[in-house]
């Protein structure tokens, strides 16, 4: 690889062995600040032995990171997602501009791709993995793991099942390796051009399931519907807070003429929706994952094809037997337990009245 400016950027070096040698999650570089990093959700400045980064120091970061390849793209679209490796550890980059500046973000991926046991997700994760096609959507903003329980339900199938699995990811996170299954992990700008021209080329390369980071625009939306429904099991993600509101999402991305026909391809396809997210425990420097289970029942895809979506909260608190779930039932067992502070599960709560009730 070529750099723009140098390899060896001493500077970068000893903020990123900082991270790995402590397993922090996030490092954030911008100018007029301390280097920020982000222990549990906190953020905290890195400011003993060291200047505020100049703009300067921002730049030759950025560049000490980037391939002249990479250095042009970012000039080009103002923003670059990219996976690197460092003393044996792998961080995903986002490097973009603010104010006339570089700034970039680092997060530091895990070492191994955890199991669902090493989640603590219950056996339906697993369920899932069984499926020979349909469409399986995990959804939260940024930082709640998404891509590690997708990862972990991918190497679940890769170890279990002889299926040939291609992802598309922007960047690529976790590496695996070929075990029962035959994997094949393409990277946005580095081996295929964009989302549109890989699900495109997927469908002629004879995969069994197939992983893509985020439905983004109706286009992708309709490939990833039509891909389930022609005998794949789909994994992607989107950014919303519930389940239902995944619904919502999906067929509000269409024209109003194009609505009815998403919310038929919908109830036929979807087989399970994880809305996912993490919250800090009160005591500790932990994180607990908390999540919403939405299975499609017989009573969830009539709901959906007679667009009742403000019905499903209900039916989802009603089928609990079910492994259906709301966000709110393991909101009420931390609060119970006294792991997690009120202020904490108001901020993550979907519907808090229904907690204040409960409790």
């Amino acid at each position: 690889m070529k750099w723009v400016i140098k390899e060896e950027y001493l500077l970068r070096n000893q903020l990123l062995q900082l991270i790995s040698d402590n397993e922090w999650s996030d490092l954030f570089i911008t100018v007029w600040s301390y280097p920020i990093i982000k222990v549990w959700g906190e953020l905290t400045p890195i400011n003993e032995g060291i200047e505020k980064m100049t703009w300067r120091d921002t730049m030759d970061f950025a560049q000490s990171v980037l391939s002249e390849k990479q250095h042009n793209t970012l000039v080009k679209t103002r923003n670059l997602d990219f996976a690197f490796s460092f003393s044996w550890r792998r961080f995903r980059w986002n490097v973009s501009f603010q104010m006339w500046n570089y700034m970039l973000v680092f997060r530091l991926l895990s070492w191994k791709i955890p199991s669902i046991e090493d989640l603590n997700l219950p056996w339906i994760f697993k369920e899932v993995t069984k499926r020979w096609q349909w469409l399986v959507l995990v959804t939260w903003p940024t930082g709640s793991w998404k891509s590690t329980t997708l990862a972990a339900m991918i190497d679940y199938i890769n170890r279990n099942y002889a299926k040939h699995i291609i992802t598309i990811e922007d960047p690529v996170e976790y590496i695996h390796k070929h075990k029962k299954s035959l994997i094949e992990q393409k990277e946005i700008w580095k081996d295929i051009l964009d989302y549109k021209t890989a699900l495109a080329w997927a469908m002629r390369q004879a995969p069994n399931v197939i992983l893509f980071w985020e439905m983004r625009t109706p286009e992708e939306i309709w490939m990833a519907l039509t891909l389930a429904e022609t005998g794949h099991l789909v994994f992607s993600t989107l950014h919303t807070r519930s389940a239902h509101q995944t619904l919502s999402r999906v067929i509000d991305s269409f024209d109003t003429h194009a609505q009815n026909q998403v919310r038929m391809q919908l109830a036929d396809i979807l087989v399970w929706i994880f809305s996912q997210r993490l919250l800090k425990w009160k005591q500790d420097w932990k994180v607990h994952m908390v999540k919403e289970i939405l299975i499609n029942t017989t009573a969830i895809s009539n709901m959906i094809r007679e667009n009742d979506l403000h019905q499903i909260p209900s039916i989802m608190q009603m089928w609990s037997r079910e492994w259906m779930q709301l966000l709110e039932k393991d909101l009420i067992e931390l609060i119970q337990e006294w792991v997690i502070s009120e202020e904490e599960w108001i901020k993550y709560s979907n519907n808090p009245k229904t907690i204040k009730e409960s409790l």
